[in-house]
């Protein structure tokens, strides 16, 4: 069967590099986190899923005050992603954005950029979200060297170990 794909049509339009340049990260990270021992659940036979917050412990708050310091992610901190939530009548729409208030916020705000692309209204991808975007990647960015200058730090190295990709 032959199946018309001009309903996504609209998608490749909007589609940006970078984009995929962040999807693809944001994965590979989750599969670093989940190898060195990040896990959101440790109880066996639990699914596997990436514990954001441990590895901001382990980066610790220096990092949240060296991206603070960072022109290139400010749109995080002043302008966050706000929360597609349920309303009443299992109605959803959009609602306050998060404060980030530690490096664990500050992972939660990566995911909800992350969150917005994959989920949000084709509406939003807008300048701003862009912008989000490219700080998100850049917020990665500096999470990865921020994890390699740690070597001191066993489940760091093993995330950096685990990240890597090859072919």
């Amino acid at each position: 069967m032959a199946v018309d794909t001009n309903y996504r049509a609209g998608i490749k339009l909007l589609f940006k590099n970078e984009w995929g340049s962040l999807v693809a990260t944001f994965a590979r990270f989750e599969y670093a986190l989940k190898l060195a021992g990040y896990l959101k659940y440790e109880k066996p036979g639990t699914s596997a899923e990436a514990g954001w917050a441990g590895f901001a412990a382990d980066l610790g708050d220096g990092f949240l005050a060296h991206c603070r310091g960072l022109p290139e992610v400010q749109v995080l901190f002043n302008a966050p992603p706000r929360l597609l939530k349920v309303d009443r009548d299992r109605e959803v729409s959009w609602k306050k954005a998060r404060a980030v208030n530690s490096v664990s916020d500050f992972f939660l705000v990566i995911q909800d950029v992350r969150g917005s692309l994959f989920h949000g209204d084709a509406k939003v991808h807008g300048e701003r979200d862009g912008e989000r975007i490219e700080a998100a990647q850049a917020v990665l960015d500096e999470a990865w060297g921020w994890a390699l200058q740690d070597k001191a730090n066993a489940r760091l190295v093993r995330f950096c170990e685990a990240f890597r990709f090859t072919q």
